[in-house]
């Protein structure tokens, strides 16, 4: 938060905030970095002496969710609450590894349902590491983005898996950084939307087309490293 001062006749405006976890990013400028009930004093100072003045912010939990097949889930277990990377590994025809990349997994839990959905964003960006902001289109080139959930299984049997085919933007944008561990930086991550091709996995594992379900995503939050 900003606060704006409507203080009149003051010489000298400062501020305190107590209750929580925070870092003042400016004189004026707030980052809560957790949900908490904060106090934010204000002293206005001038020849007369110096008055202070209390409000009370509430803050609280990002509303972090994403909406598949037309319903919307809360992102998070309590094993993995937050986005995490993941390494996915690349195999030959005889099943030796070659290579890997990395991709941004996130989990939610599904009444009835065994396992969470396994939420895949595969953000191609470029020569830089991931500490800024950036935007990825879905226009297959460097810069794009492939998006995937995997939904409705139980124990090893997939009933659904999903890859994305077309949509709309995916934006990953750092709205705090922690001077002293990047691992700690908060990210804005909003897919607006997509659209995924579905289908059943059938005993050889082959991808059977079933159709399109609709995908999209709203986190604030950090993303774990791999372990």
């Amino acid at each position: 938060v900003t606060i704006t001062s409507t203080a009149t006749g003051a010489d000298e405006t400062t501020y305190a905030v107590t209750g929580g976890t925070f870092e003042m990013i400016d004189d004026v400028t707030v980052q809560f970095l957790e949900a908490k009930t904060y106090t934010i004093t204000q002293m206005v100072t001038n020849a007369d002496g110096t008055v202070e003045a209390s409000q009370d912010v509430t803050v609280t939990e990002p509303d972090n969710t994403y909406t598949f097949d037309d319903t919307e889930y809360t992102i998070g277990t309590e094993d993995a609450p937050n986005a995490y990377w993941w390494e996915q590994l690349i195999y030959d025809e005889e099943f030796n590894p070659i290579g890997s990349f990395n991709y941004i997994r996130m989990l939610g839990d599904v009444d009835g349902q065994d396992n969470p959905n396994l939420l895949k964003l595969y953000p191609m960006a470029g020569p830089n590491a991931l500490q800024a902001t950036y935007t990825w289109s879905d226009s297959g080139d460097i810069g794009t983005y492939d998006a995937g959930v995997t939904a409705g299984y139980a124990g090893f049997s997939w009933d659904w898996t999903t890859i994305g085919n077309s949509g709309g933007d995916l934006v990953i944008e750092l709205v705090y950084a922690d001077a002293t561990d990047s691992n700690n930086n908060v990210y804005d991550i909003t897919l607006a939307s997509y659209t995924l091709n579905y289908g059943n996995y059938d005993q050889n594992f082959s991808f059977v087309s079933e159709g399109t379900k609709d995908f999209s995503v709203s986190y604030r939050g950090v993303i774990d490293p791999i372990e």
